[in-house]
């Protein structure tokens, strides 16, 4: 089984909110992941942004990936690039499948030596919340993971999200993760 089938828990403190604003769809709820990373801003700004790195540690975007363009990320989502400021904003619009649109804002700011990452999706389905959230922070161990240089160097295959089966542990740690975000969400319903 390869390592990215047995992502363990990045070791990073994850901060988890609850936040509400307004999207094209409609008022929203939104998850709010926040972490730190070990490495300037300029680092975790390429590691998200440039195909050539993110296909280490994600699905590689296709696409006309700049403000204003769009992007596909194959068997996954596709959006519209709606704000992108170097190093230090990216906004996407988010569709999957036949689920409501919905809106991912990562922004990053300096943390002393590292980067404070933080990720925030809203979407009108309150369904949806505990999906992504849970979703997201797997994603972001394997940024993490890349980060650290504990990846193998090859690309993530393009049939990534249709063929992935995740390992027991991953399981385990995305259904803890699940029971807490549910938690989370309920409180502030």
């Amino acid at each position: 089984m390869s390592e990215l089938n047995n992502p363990v828990a990045s070791g990073q403190p994850t901060e988890r909110l609850i936040g509400r604003r307004s999207i094209p769809a409609g008022d929203a709820r939104s998850v709010i992941i926040r972490q730190r990373y070990d490495a300037p801003v300029e680092e975790v700004w390429s590691a998200c942004t440039d195909p050539n790195r993110i296909n280490r540690w994600f699905i590689e975007p296709k696409g006309e990936l700049r403000q204003g363009g769009t992007f596909d990320l194959p068997g996954n989502a596709h959006g519209d690039i709606l704000r992108c400021e170097p190093p230090r904003l990216l906004t996407l619009s988010w569709i999957y499948g036949d689920k409501p649109d919905s809106e991912v804002e990562l922004r990053l700011s300096e943390d002393g030596s590292g980067t404070l990452l933080e990720l925030e999706h809203a979407t009108v389905s309150d369904l949806m919340l505990i999906e992504v959230a849970v979703g997201w922070e797997m994603a972001l161990d394997f940024l993490s993971m890349f980060l650290r240089g504990d990846l193998p160097g090859a690309p993530v295959p393009e049939d990534a999200a249709e063929e992935f089966e995740p390992s027991p542990e991953m399981m385990r740690i995305a259904q803890e993760r699940g029971q807490t975000w549910a938690a989370l969400v309920n409180a502030e319903s």
